[in-house]
């Protein structure tokens, strides 16, 4: 029982420490009656995937203002706190702290933006909301895939097929919206958003499907253990023990992928927004030297044979291998592959509504 003393004191301790209200923790309803509208202060952008403050006040029939509070102090209870709201949004999802979490998926946002409702538990009819643009200056344009490493002895495996797609929309939040689809083999398309009009004129998306890199060659045989002496007066010496066999060579690093670019007919330039690199792997490390055999014992003395007789002395261990070649570097991939369609074929039929809606919008104008 007295192992489990610190673990039973501890509990209180943790319970006093925490920042949020106990479950029955209410708003006293003489100052919920006076309130007449809440106000929510949020940043005017945010971008997909990533997390921004929000605070909540509220303001009374004589024009005094009250937060609502993000942490708990069970000594000094705050008047309102933002547990106290109801927070919805079809496009973020609301934190302890009264923060927020946009959508990670570019699409959820791209009509609406991230449209954030915050409403009072204890009287629904008071409502604040905010309306946030969604921005995509905060998004990774350099993305590199690469072949899985070869097993011992083996290559590397090629680059995976990457496929590229590029066109430009309108939105609501922006006349020129890039969008981006990339495509690794059959695994579902992974979208980028940006706005066309910032964007550097070329090499603004780095793609890169490297070749894997080689497997480590195979490691060096241990030396063979040295024969004993034979027994003597004085033993015979032990013989040296075998050198260590030499590691073989690297294995050479897979071939870089295929990448296709498709951009649209009607702005084949945008295909001019990718590097694409397709780099052979790096060839695989050689393999470890085998260590030299140990010597053979030195024989002993033979039985009956005169005192001054010693054993044979030990032989000597033997040398170690050499550690094996690095394999050589794979060869790059071929030449990036451009092709031009229509803008409504350049995302094909996985395209998800919201982009379909976008690409019909751009057919009628």
């Amino acid at each position: 029982m007295k192992r489990l003393t610190p673990y039973l004191v501890a509990l209180p301790l943790l319970a006093a420490c925490s920042h949020q209200p106990p479950a029955d923790f209410a708003p006293d309803p003489g100052l919920v009656a006076r309130i007449r509208s809440i106000e929510m202060q949020a940043p005017p952008q945010a971008c997909p995937g990533q997390s921004f403050p929000a605070t909540y006040t509220a303001v009374l029939d004589d024009g005094s203002r009250v937060p609502f509070a993000s942490r708990y102090d069970k000594k000094h209870p705050p008047r309102l706190h933002v547990t106290f709201l109801e927070r919805t949004s079809d496009a973020a999802t609301p934190l302890q702290d009264g923060g927020w979490t946009a959508d990670n998926d570019p699409f959820a946002s791209v009509r609406s933006g991230f449209y954030l409702s915050a409403g009072l538990r204890a009287n629904p009819a008071l409502i604040a909301s905010a309306r946030i643009t969604p921005d995509y200056s905060c998004v990774d344009h350099s993305l590199a895939f690469e072949g899985a490493t070869g097993g011992t002895a083996e290559p590397g495996v090629d680059g995976p097929a990457v496929t590229v797609r590029l066109g430009v929309v309108s939105s609501s939040f922006y006349e020129r919206l890039l969008v981006v689809a990339i495509e690794v083999e059959d695994a579902p398309p992974r979208y980028l958003l940006a706005d066309a009009q910032a964007v550097q004129p070329a090499d603004w998306l780095v793609v890169e499907s490297r070749g894997g890199r080689g497997g480590r060659g195979t490691a060096g045989q241990r030396g063979g253990r040295g024969v004993d002496g034979a027994p003597g007066c004085p033993g015979g010496a032990g013989g040296p023990g075998g050198a260590g066999g030499s590691g073989g060579p690297g294995a050479a690093g897979g071939r870089g992928g295929r990448i296709t670019i498709i951009a649209p007919e009607e702005e084949p330039f945008l295909a001019g927004l990718v590097d694409a690199r397709v780099a052979g792997g790096d060839g695989g490390p050689g393999g470890a030297a085998g260590s030299g055999g140990t010597g053979g014992k030195g024989g002993p003395v033979r039985t009956g044979s005169d005192s001054t007789c010693r054993p044979g002395a030990p032989g000597s261990d033997g040398p170690g291998g050499q550690a094996g070649r690095r394999g050589p570097d794979g060869d790059p991939g071929p030449r990036p592959q451009v092709l031009t369609v229509p803008l409504r074929s350049v995302f094909g039929t996985r395209a998800p509504a919201e982009l379909l809606d976008l690409l019909d919008r751009a057919a009628r104008h």
